[in-house]
């Protein structure tokens, strides 16, 4: 009994319709985030050129440059099913703070204060003898 209804749960999960729906999606994004790659290494390129030559960084290109960061992890996101929501196009492009606010959110969470840990039972540390700094005539003979 056990075996068919296995069975019948195979059929039923490949007659699903949204996982197939899903699979053209996932094509689609991946297409889109080889474009976005491309487009990626142009930005790295000329964020370094613009360096190179002016001494400065592109407002702009970083700003885009962000963007283009937030839209792969939007994809990747999607891609490894951490969410149902679909990238651009489907959705707005998204800002250059998207990201970075999305971290800090993260960092934030994980930085909570804590339950106290039980105590942990008393180890005797054993000092670690730190090294003498080398005089200068000892950095001259190395």
């Amino acid at each position: 009994m056990d075996q068919q209804t296995n069975t019948d749960e195979l059929k039923n999960n490949i007659k699903n319709s949204s996982v197939w729906k899903r699979l053209l999606f996932m094509i689609f994004f991946s297409i889109l985030y080889s474009a976005a790659e491309v487009v990626l290494a142009v930005v790295v390129l000329y964020q370094f050129l613009s360096l190179l030559i002016t001494g400065n960084k592109n407002e702009k290109v970083l700003s885009f440059g962000a963007q283009i960061s937030t839209y792969a992890y939007q994809v990747f996101s999607y891609l490894t099913f951490n969410t149902e929501d679909k990238p651009f196009p489907m959705s707005d492009w998204p800002s250059d703070k998207a990201l970075s606010e999305k971290v800090a959110k993260k960092t934030a969470a994980r930085r909570a204060p804590r339950k106290p840990a039980a105590k942990k039972s008393t180890t005797r540390k054993i000092p670690v003898k730190k090294p003498t700094p080398k005089s200068d005539d000892e950095k001259a003979e190395s």
